[in-house]
C-alpha cells in the first residue's frame, strides 16, 4: 500500500475507534463542523454479518467513503477497504458467512446525489482475500493492496447478494452505450472469490429496471423499471418457459406497481402500488393469478420501505410516514417484531430502526433516532434481552440542546394542502418574534423533507434562527399526484407554495416578518432567487448554493441531457418556449431583485455548471446588485473539502447575521 494511503487508513481506524469510545462531551454552542463535517455512518450501513458475528458500516469521509469490520464481540476493527478521491461505497451485502461484495459509486460534490460506477469489490471479514471484481478500471490504480480483475467497459448490479453452495450471486451486466440509450442488462451469476462470470441467465427487457425480485428458486421471477418514455412496467418471468410477461404497464393501467418481497409463502408478493387519487399504499400480489389484496393504506403520507425478517423470507413491518413516521407491524407475533416493539418501549418519542439481524434472529443492528437525535448506533442480544450501545452519528451534537421540529399543514391559494417542518432554535423567549430562514429542498420532483435530524436546519437552529422546510407540490411521499401537480410549475405553483408556507408562518405571530430570508441548494438555490425576484417585500435575503438559474441552459448543459431518459424527464417538467423559460429563469429576473443575495459555486461542478452561476453573478451585478460570491474551481455540485465547506457556510452564518440578524435581537 502506498504510504499515503497507509496514514490515511490509519487515521480513518483511529477516528473509528474514538467515535466508538467517546462519551458526550459538548461546548455551550457546537461549532460550525459539528453540523458540515460527514456524519460518522453513513445512513442504512450498519449491520450485522449472517452470523452476528461481524459489525459492519460505511464510514463517510470528505471525498470518499470506507466499508470498516468489526468483530461484534471486542469491537476491534478486522477489515477495512478505502477506495481513492470521489470514490464512494454505494451499497454493500455480506453474501456468506465471511464475505462482503461492495458496489462503488462516485459523485462530483458535496450534495450531490451518488451514481454507480457499476464496479463490485470482494473484500473477506478479516480484511484479506480483497479483490476488485469488476469494472472499468480492472487493473488500473485501484490500490495495491487489492487484486484486480479484468478491466471491463460495463457495469454490474447485485440482484441477490446470497451466495449458493459454488460461491456465486446473481449479477445484472450491462455494457456501456452510446447516443445516450442505455442498454439492456444481461443476468449472470458471478464467482465472489474469484470475479468469474456464467452469462447463461438471460436478459432483463427494461432498459431502466429498478426492483428484482427472486423467487425461491434463486432465479429472476420479477423485474419492475421504466420505459423511455418514463412509463413504468411490471415483468414477470414465467417459470415455465422463461419467457417475460408484461403484467402491468402504468401506460394502460394508470397504476405503477412496484415488487417489494415475496411472503412466506413463496408464491404472493408484498407489492407498493402508486396510482392516481390515492397516496401510495401495499398490497398482497399474485403475478401468476394477477389477484391482489390490499394490506394496508396510509392515511397522510406514502408508505415508506418492507422491514425483512431474519431469514429473508417475510417482511413482519413496514414503514410509515404519517405524523412523526414509524411502524406497522405486519404480524405481531414475529419474534422480530416482538423484538423491535421490545427495543422502542425503551426510547419514547424515537425512531427504532432495526437494520439487520444475525440469520438465527438472535442479533439486530438498531439505529435509534428522531429529530434532536442524529442516530445512536446499538446491537440488541434476543437471548441475553441486552441493548449494547456502539456508537453516536455525530457524537458533538448533545440531543438535549438540539432544536425540536414541528409539523405545519396548511391551504395552499389554490386549496392544496402543503405540509411541512418547523425547527424552533432552542430557549427561544415568548416575547421575542423569531428570525426566520426558509429553506425549500433540492430535487425537485420525487424529494421529500421529514421528521429528522436535519444538520443544515439544525446548524441554523443552533445560531437562532428558525428554519421553515416546506414539501411543497412536486415533492415525493404525498402520492402522485401531488408529484405531478408539481410538473412545468417551476417558477409557478410551486413557487407559490414557497410563498404561503412563508406567510402562513408570519401569519402565526411567532416570526418577525422584517427577518425572513430564503436558503437553497440545487432546485432550493434556484426557487431562493426566484422567491427575491417576486417576492421583494417578503424576503429579506438570499442564498443560493450550486443553483439552477437559466432554465433555456439547463437543458443544453449539465448531465440531465446526457441520456434519453434524461432528455424525456426535461420535457415533462418544462415547457418548450423560450418565453416561458425566460420568465421563470432568475438571471432574466434579475433587475427585480434588490435584496442582497450570496451565491456558492463549484466549479467542477456537473449538475448545475458554473456558467449557471457565473450567469446569476454577471446578471445581479449588472443590475447593480453584485452578489457576495464564493467560487472554488475545484469544487462540484456542493464542496468536499472540508476547509472549502466550512468557509462557505461561515459564509453563509455571516451573510444572515448582517441582514437578518439573530433571534436574540428584537
Amino acid at each position: 500500500m502506498k504510504k499515503n494511503a497507509f496514514i490515511r487508513c490509519q487515521v480513518l481506524l483511529f477516528a473509528v475507534l474514538s467515535i466508538l469510545r467517546a462519551g458526550l462531551a459538548f461546548a455551550e454552542m457546537p461549532a460550525i463542523e459539528a453540523y458540515t463535517k460527514p456524519s460518522a455512518v453513513e445512513p442504512g450501513s450498519f449491520m450485522l454479518s449472517p452470523t452476528g458475528e461481524f459489525i459492519s458500516l460505511v464510514v463517510p469521509g470528505n471525498d470518499r467513503s470506507s466499508l470498516i469490520v468489526l468483530d461484534r464481540a471486542g469491537r476491534q476493527v478486522t477489515a477495512n477497504i478505502t477506495p481513492g478521491r470521489g470514490q464512494y461505497i454505494g451499497n454493500y451485502h455480506w453474501v456468506s458467512d465471511r464475505r462482503i461484495v461492495l458496489s462503488m459509486s462516485e459523485k462530483d460534490g458535496g450534495v450531490s446525489t451518488p451514481f454507480s460506477t457499476g464496479e463490485l469489490w470482494g473484500i473477506d471479514a478479516d480484511g484479506k482475500n480483497t479483490l476488485y471484481l469488476f469494472g472499468y478500471r480492472g487493473r488500473d490504480s485501484v490500490g495495491t493492496n487489492i487484486k484486480n480483475g479484468v478491466k471491463t467497459n460495463a457495469s454490474a448490479f447485485v440482484l441477490e447478494p446470497v451466495a449458493d453452495a459454488n460461491d456465486t450471486i446473481l449479477v445484472a451486466i450491462r455494457s456501456w452505450g452510446a447516443n445516450g440509450e442505455t442498454p439492456f442488462a444481461d443476468l449472470a451469476r458471478m464467482n465472489v472469490r474469484t470475479g468469474a462470470l456464467n452469462k447463461n441467465a438471460g436478459r432483463i427487457p427494461l432498459r431502466y429496471f429498478d426492483n428484482v425480485l427472486v423467487d425461491k428458486n434463486n432465479s429472476v421471477r420479477l423485474v419492475s423499471g421504466f420505459t423511455t418514455e418514463r412509463f413504468s412496467q411490471l415483468l414477470y418471468r414465467d417459470p415455465k418457459t422463461s419467457e417475460w410477461i408484461n403484467i402491468n404497464d402504468e401506460k394502460k393501467t394508470g397504476r405503477v406497481i412496484e415488487p417489494l418481497a415475496y411472503m412466506q409463502n413463496g408464491e404472493d408478493i408484498y407489492a407498493r402500488v402508486s396510482q392516481s387519487g390515492k397516496l401510495d399504499y401495499l398490497i398482497q400480489f399474485n403475478p401468476e393469478t394477477k389477484t391482489e389484496q390490499t394490506i394496508y393504506t396510509p392515511r397522510q403520507a406514502d408508505i415508506g420501505g418492507l422491514f425483512r425478517t431474519a431469514d429473508r423470507n417475510d417482511a413482519y413491518a413496514l414503514g410509515t410516514f404519517d405524523d412523526r413516521g414509524g411502524y406497522v407491524f405486519l404480524n405481531k407475533d414475529l419474534p422480530e417484531a416482538t423484538m423491535v416493539k421490545n427495543v422502542m418501549s425503551g426510547f419514547p418519542g424515537e425512531l427504532v430502526i432495526a437494520n439487520s439481524f444475525s440469520r438465527d434472529g438472535r442479533f439486530a443492528s438498531v439505529l435509534v433516532t428522531s429529530d434532536v437525535n442524529p442516530g445512536d448506533y446499538y446491537i440488541f442480544d434476543r437471548d441475553a434481552n441486552k441493548l449494547s450501545f456502539v456508537l453516536r452519528a455525530r457524537p458533538d451534537i448533545n440531543p438535549d440542546e438540539a432544536a425540536s421540529v414541528e409539523p405545519i399543514e396548511f391551504k395552499a391559494r389554490d386549496g392544496l394542502i402543503i405540509r411541512g417542518w418547523l425547527t424552533r432554535p432552542v430557549n427561544s423567549a415568548a416575547n421575542v418574534k423569531m428570525a426566520l430562514v426558509v429553506m425549500p429542498h433540492g430535487g425537485p420532483y420525487g424529494v421529500v423533507d421529514r421528521w429528522e435530524f436535519n444538520p443544515e436546519a439544525q446548524l441554523l437552529a443552533s445560531r437562532g434562527y428558525a428554519v421553515l422546510q416546506i414539501n411543497f407540490r412536486g415533492s415525493g411521499g404525498y402520492g402522485v399526484d401531488f408529484m405531478n401537480a408539481g410538473m412545468k410549475e417551476w417558477g409557478g405553483k410551486m413557487q407559490q407554495d414557497i410563498t404561503d408556507a412563508t406567510r402562513w408562518v408570519i401569519g402565526q405571530n411567532q416570526i418577525d416578518a422584517n427577518r425572513v430570508c430564503i436558503y437553497g441548494i440545487s432546485y432550493g438555490a434556484y426557487a431562493s432567487l426566484m422567491a427575491v425576484a417576486t417576492e421583494p417585500g417578503l424576503f429579506k435575503c438570499a442564498i443560493g448554493y450550486a443553483g439552477v438559474y437559466e432554465l433555456g441552459a439547463m437543458a443544453r448543459q449539465g448531465d440531465i441531457n446526457n441520456t434519453a431518459y434524461g432528455r424525456q424527464y426535461l420535457a415533462d417538467i418544462f415547457v418548450d418556449d423560450p418565453s416561458w423559460l425566460n420568465a421563470r429563469s432568475p438571471t432574466h429576473l434579475a433587475a427585480q431583485i434588490k435584496a442582497p443575495v450570496l451565491l456558492i459555486h463549484g466549479g467542477a461542478d456537473q449538475r448545475a455548471p458554473i456558467a449557471q452561476g457565473k450567469a446569476m453573478q454577471k446578471t445581479l451585478a449588472a443590475a447593480g446588485n453584485p452578489p457576495v460570491w464564493v467560487y472554488e474551481a475545484s469544487e462540484g455540485h456542493g464542496f468536499f473539502d472540508p476547509k472549502k465547506r466550512l468557509n462557505a457556510y461561515q459564509n453563509i452564518i455571516d451573510f444572515l447575521e448582517k441582514n437578518i440578524g439573530t433571534a436574540s435581537k428584537k
